[in-house]
């Protein structure tokens, strides 16, 4: 979990190379600090109930984990899961959102020390979620 963690610190290190205007100093979540900080958030627990209902649909247990099996949540399968899945569909939405300006400032709401997204900027969020969802790689 330690070398998980450190290799996540460098991949979120190049986020600032991908994106501009989008500053990423480090990951916070609770709160986010920043709207890229949000957007993660935001997508991860998309991520984490989409993989939640297709657990659902089959005799996998998703009380029973590895990775999070010391995490106090009721399900951990589903975490586990989504590491897979966080760079390849919600990191990968957040990129394209942002460097094809459909999301911008305005789509957030920031206070001292947190930021979350409009209701437009879930919107057009989730729409490119499901896009993602929806395509299919040969």
């Amino acid at each position: 979990m330690q070398l998980e963690g450190e290799v996540r610190k460098v991949y979120y290190g190049s986020f600032d190379k991908i994106l501009d205007g989008f500053p990423f100093e480090k990951r916070t979540k609770r709160p986010p600090s920043n709207p890229l900080n949000a957007m993660i958030s935001f997508g991860n627990s998309l991520l984490y109930t989409m993989i939640l209902s297709e657990i659902y649909r089959t005799h996998l247990d998703p009380r029973i984990g590895y990775l999070h099996e010391s995490n106090k949540r009721s399900f951990s399968l589903n975490l586990d899961i989504a590491e897979v899945f966080k760079p390849i569909i919600v990191d990968k939405v957040i990129f394209s959102l942002i460097n094809k300006g459909q999301l911008d400032e305005k789509h957030f709401i920031k206070d001292i020390g947190f930021s979350h997204l409009t209701e437009k900027g879930m919107e057009i969020f989730v729409r490119a979620f499901e896009e993602k969802l929806n395509t299919t790689i040969k």
